[in-house]
């Protein structure tokens, strides 16, 4: 009894300390993960504010004389074009310049001369200067609606989503699913989408981000955590449309009427040191849906899904999510419940009527 005594002693402190060492390499490898993800950052940062600095020097002149024309005397004009091609206008003039400036004729004129669409200018006063600042209208606007079920009726669903601008014309809409339901399932998707949203609006690129959020869910707990994510960039400027998934079900177009389901296999966040998005790009028009779900939207096949959004005909995205997720619902027969989650988004036109 003795000799097992020993054996089962020394087996459980062996199992500790095998433990403590694999939880180690794991930190170490988190770790120089990160460093690399930092290194990625700088690099993004470097290149973006390389191609921020492209200056267009013939619409800059070309400003200057709409404001001499509009009674503003410009003491230094800036134009700007950012990494996706889109324009803003800087200008500096004497502050009582910008007493009896138009705004909206100056916006018209400025976008007549450039050729671009451009927002009414703000104007504001600093350091004893008029400063006037313009950025180009887009010409769409993206149209959302959200609808959700939780398991059970419960308290926590398993499935946060966000939509968002991220301040460089893009449109973001996402969905994180974390593996299960209840409470647990409910901490690692908001977790994901929370951190991802932060770091997007920051202006840090989606791969870095997703490797953020990939360390952050690894190290939070000695439990597994994981978590899908579904992420759709939109440029309101061209309607290109960029699909980026880890591990999370397909997303479906509708284009000139017809539904196309997009599926890229890949794996959720939080298993693998190194993990990637399966991405793949497309350009929405006016009126075409973007609908994006969660897995328990489509444990009954996905031909009733296109079908739904193939006859739809409404202009409210809302209502097409909340029948998405009536339909999912009722017509679930094996028994079982799941979170489910539908996000709908349809390109309008920037002037479209409300």
């Amino acid at each position: 009894s003795q000799i097992v005594e020993a054996v089962n002693r020394n087996y459980g402190e062996f199992s500790v300390r095998d433990a403590a060492e694999r939880r180690a390499q794991q930190v170490r490898g988190t770790v120089a993960t990160q460093f690399a993800t930092t290194a990625d950052i700088l690099e993004d940062m470097a290149a973006e504010l390389e191609l921020c600095e492209k200056f267009d020097f013939a619409a800059a002149q070309k400003i200057e004389e709409v404001l001499r024309l509009a009674g503003v005397q410009p003491i230094d004009v800036s134009c700007r074009t950012d990494r996706f091609g889109h324009m803003s206008v800087e200008a500096v003039a004497a502050p009582g310049d910008c007493v009896r400036l138009n705004r909206a004729q100056l916006a018209q004129e400025i976008s007549r001369v450039c050729g671009r669409a451009f927002e009414l200018p703000c104007v504001s006063s600093a350091g004893g200067k008029c400063r006037i600042r313009m950025d180009e209208l887009p010409l769409y606007r993206a149209k959302t609606g959200c609808a959700q079920h939780v398991c059970g009726n419960g308290r926590f669903c398993g499935d946060s989503w966000k939509c968002f601008p991220d301040g460089s014309g893009r449109q973001i809409a996402m969905i994180c699913d974390g593996m299960g339901t209840g409470g647990r399932a409910a901490v690692d998707g908001a977790m994901a989408s929370g951190i991802m949203e932060r770091l997007v609006r920051a202006g840090v690129s989606f791969d870095a981000a997703l490797k953020i959020v990939n360390s952050a869910l690894m190290v939070k707990s000695g439990d597994e955590s994981l978590s899908t994510m579904d992420i759709a960039a939109v440029d309101l400027y061209s309607g290109g449309v960029e699909l980026m998934k880890a591990g999370a079900p397909l997303t479906i177009l509708r284009r000139g009427g017809r539904a196309v389901p997009v599926d890229m296999p890949g794996l959720p966040v939080g298993i693998l040191n190194d993990t990637r998005f399966a991405r793949t790009s497309d350009t929405l028009q006016p009126g075409d849906l973007l609908v994006m779900l969660s897995d328990g939207a489509l444990s009954s096949g996905t031909e009733w899904v296109c079908g739904e959004i193939e006859k739809w005909d409404g202009k409210i995205p809302q209502e097409l999510a909340e029948t998405l997720v009536s339909q999912a619902i009722a017509r679930r027969s094996d028994g079982h419940d799941d979170d489910i989650t539908v996000l709908a988004l349809m390109l309008a036109p920037r002037r479209e009527e409300a």
